[in-house]
């Protein structure tokens, strides 16, 4: 049995999460498949995968086995690839990971650059907004948003989002404007269900960041979905401006309580050290840096023309008939490098 094969077949298993999803990812029937991992237990000694009707689980040493498996496969890459480069050719593939709403709508631009420059490069991106473990599932970069913690990683910083609170005109018209942010808790507020902290928001507040624990009334999976349920009334929604700007923009939505938002928020490129780094994730850190760099905050520069226009028929009068300044005038949607 060729056991590097048989390595590659667990691998795309575990990745999958089934011997269906192993098969389709490698070409293979599900018989094959099977039998790989068969015949690999039978090298080894060991039960790697629990089976049942329903569900694939790791056993204990298959919990053990993946990481070193991936370790071997990936040195073996990096070694093909290196005689690859010495013919001027970056091949080969890379498996990424990104947050859903930040890829669709600010990192495709980048990575269709990246495909036209290295068409040799495969590239296997997963759009999930969980916190995904790069080592134990065998990524080779992954976006993150917000803190890091700390780790052994190496993470290089991409850009920042300003991340802020707004509601559609009709909801304020009809529940009135929160003016300090333990307001909110009288509000209907809408949850983000990835969010690591609950439905928890955080604010400056006289220097200090203050943290808003809500009851939210309505939850979903997407950011898209939630500035979409904000803009038809149903509730209040915390979201990063880049998400934001075009309802801003035509009207849709208002930001609320700008005086009280925290500093952007910094997204890092998050990847492994290693002692042969592959030329063509060296060449996708390239790309994504300088592809950042370049736009900074002239992500949506359609926006940030009219966005000002757009917010004063929606903005107070106060009592002397005069317009109290938009809150949008002190936000420049868009990211940051």
């Amino acid at each position: 049995m060729d056991r590097l094969t048989a390595m590659q077949v667990f691998r795309a298993v575990v990745e999958e999460g089934s011997f269906a999803g192993g098969a389709r990812q490698l070409g293979l029937s599900n018989g094959m498949v099977s039998k790989q991992i068969s015949r690999l237990e039978a090298e080894l000694g060991v039960r790697l995968l629990m089976r049942t009707t329903r569900s694939l689980q790791l056993t204990a040493e298959g919990e053990h086995y993946p990481a070193g498996a991936c370790r071997v496969l990936n040195d073996l890459q990096a070694l093909e690839d290196s005689l690859g480069e010495r013919q001027g050719e970056v091949r080969g593939r890379l498996k990424m990971s990104a947050p859903m709403d930040f890829s669709i709508q600010c990192l495709m631009p980048a990575l269709a650059h990246f495909r036209q420059t290295y068409p040799y490069v495969e590239l296997d991106l997963r759009l999930e907004d969980r916190h995904v473990d790069l080592m134990a599932e065998d990524y080779d970069l992954v976006i993150r948003a917000g803190a890091l913690s700390d780790s052994s990683l190496i993470a290089r910083r991409l850009a920042g989002t300003q991340v802020g609170v707004y509601a559609s005109p009709g909801y304020l018209a009809e529940n009135g404007t929160p003016e300090v942010p333990e307001d909110l808790t009288h509000h209907r507020c809408l949850n983000y269900t990835q969010q690591r902290e609950g439905p928890v928001w955080s604010f400056m507040v006289d220097g200090r960041s203050r943290k808003i624990r809500l009851s939210p009334t309505f939850s979903c999976d997407s950011g898209r979905g939630l500035v979409e349920a904000a803009a038809q009334g149903i509730g209040i929604t915390c979201k990063p401006d880049f998400l934001v700007a075009n309802d801003v923009a035509n009207g849709r939505l208002v930001p609320l309580l700008v005086d009280y938002w925290c500093a952007p928020v910094d997204i890092h490129l998050v990847y492994a050290e290693r002692d042969m780094q592959p030329a063509r994730l060296r060449a996708l850190i390239e790309v994504l840096c300088e592809h950042f760099a370049r736009i900074g905050h002239t992500m949506m520069p359609d926006v940030l023309a009219t966005s000002s226009t757009a917010v004063r028929d929606t903005t107070a009068v106060n009592d002397a008939g005069q317009r109290d300044p938009s809150p949008l005038e002190a936000v420049k949607p868009g990211l940051r490098p």
